[in-house]
Order: structure tokens, then sequence, then C-alpha cells
């Protein structure tokens, strides 16, 4: 639910596709919203509990890795995203899809979604039904927020849950802009308006850079470091994860820090 007096207060919301990739992805602008005393909300898709049936080894696995039992999972990753959208001076809605991993074919009850691999690339055949429920979520979203700008992922790396965001984002939404999915969009260096994206989707949309100033970058490493179950799926330590965060964000910015979104105009984002 909106933690908040009025859905009419809100300037901005963000799609994210997980607990985290907001934050990762622009969280400096956030901060720099809010901090102007605009009101953000980070609307997360993927947010529901696991099913009760058996999960699969590989789930099993990546919570053995984020060192939180199955049962208290999706929990924990709540309450450490209230956490950072605290350091960002943002409010949060959590839906109730389930994780990619904890996702379960009907017909059989196997795992969609049951290795690393299966994490990448093409949606599962069965989800298209689930693409249209997310659509129904957000436009249910979107009744209560009418005057809100829309930020939804791009979908890099092409991670079934980001396509799955981008897809009900562009069937839902009036998107205002794109922002790039973080540390996926650090392995594109060539990204340019006509990169392919999501899918078979060409991009074809402008590139905005906003700069960020040291206390937004400081904010979002601080909102990154609050998902502490999730860190080490891409970083050793949190020093590697703000390295990271300030090397990208001065590639973005050509030396200043900065993160960049994409625009069917150049309207400015913020």
């Amino acid at each position: 639910m909106l933690i908040a007096p009025s859905p009419s207060t809100y300037t901005a919301a963000y799609l994210s596709p997980h607990l985290d990739d907001v934050a990762l992805s622009c969280g400096g602008q956030i901060h720099q919203q809010t901090q102007a005393g605009l009101r953000v909300v980070v609307i997360t898709l993927c947010a529901g509990a696991p099913p009760s049936a058996k999960l699969s080894s590989f789930a099993e696995s990546l919570h053995t890795r984020w060192g939180v039992p199955a049962a208290q999972a999706v929990a924990a990753r709540l309450a450490e995203d209230l956490k950072a959208m605290a350091e960002l001076g943002a409010d949060a809605v959590h839906l109730d899809v389930p994780d990619c991993i904890y996702r379960l074919s009907p017909a059989t009850g196997e795992a969609r979604y049951a290795s690393e691999e299966s994490l990448w690339g093409t949606l599962h055949a069965e989800e298209a039904a689930l693409a249209e429920r997310c659509a129904a979520m957000l436009r249910a979203e979107l009744e209560r927020l009418p005057a809100v700008r829309w930020y939804a992922p791009l979908g890099l790396g092409r991670h079934v849950d980001h396509q799955l965001a981008r897809r009900a984002a562009d069937l839902a939404l009036p998107v205002w802009a794109y922002y790039e999915d973080y540390p996926y969009a650090d392995r594109e260096a060539n990204l340019s308006p006509n990169s392919r994206v999501s899918g078979d989707e060409t991009l074809g949309l402008s590139a905005e850079v906003v700069p960020l100033a040291e206390a937004d970058l400081q904010a979002k490493c601080r909102a990154v470091a609050a998902y502490a179950s999730q860190l080490s799926t891409f970083w050793k330590s949190a020093a590697a994860m703000e390295a990271g965060l300030a090397e990208y964000g001065l590639r973005v910015g050509a030396g200043q820090w900065a993160e960049r979104f994409w625009r069917p105009s150049t309207a400015s984002c913020l």
C-alpha cells in the first residue's frame, strides 16, 4: 500500500522488477527529486510470497547464499526495501507477483525457472497471461496515480522479470522515461538509441544524462547497501559495490557522476 496521506501528492513513480532494482539503477535521481521536495513512490512488481509447495533446489541455493531461510526470505527483503527507500526519501508499494524463482507451472507443479541459465532469455511460454495480469495491476496503480511521471526498466540484461516488467509497463503505462537496469547496463558499453534491449524491440529513444551530486551518490550507495541479502549476487563487499556504482556513474556522465535515462523526447527527467 502507499505510505502517504494521498496518492495525489506524488510527482514520480518508478516501476521496479525486484526489490533493489530501482535503487541500483536510479537511486541517485530519486534522492535528488525527494531532496527537491518532490514525492516519489517505488512500485515493486515481484514482491509476492513464494508458494507453499516445495521450492526448487536452485531457489533453495539462493536462499542459502542470501543467508535467509526460505520461510523468511520475502519478509526480510521487504524490510530491506523499506530501509532502502528511507535512505532515498521515497515511499514503497509492494505488488504480489512472486519472483521468477518461485513461479511454478500449474500443469506440472515444477518451477518455471529452476537454474541460473533459465533467468536470462525468453519468458516462459506459460507467462503471457502473467504479463497481462501485471499490466492490469499497473493500470490500477495508474488510476490511483494519474498525474505522476512514470519510470520503467529498459530490460537490459534480458532477465525474465525485467522483461516482464518492461512488457507490463508498455501495455499499461504512459512511460515518461526508461532507466538503465544496473548492473546489467554496465555490460552494454556501446548502448545507443538503436540498441536492442528487450526481446526483439528496438529502443529508438533519446538518451538523457542526469548529473548527480556527491550526496545523491552517497544516498544511492546507502540504499543499495540496505539490501544486505543481495549484495553477494554482484559484489564481494560493500566497498566493491560503492566503487562499481561510482565508476559506472562517472562513465555515464563522462567524468561527472550521473544516471542515464531514455526518453521519447528531450524534455527534462527531473
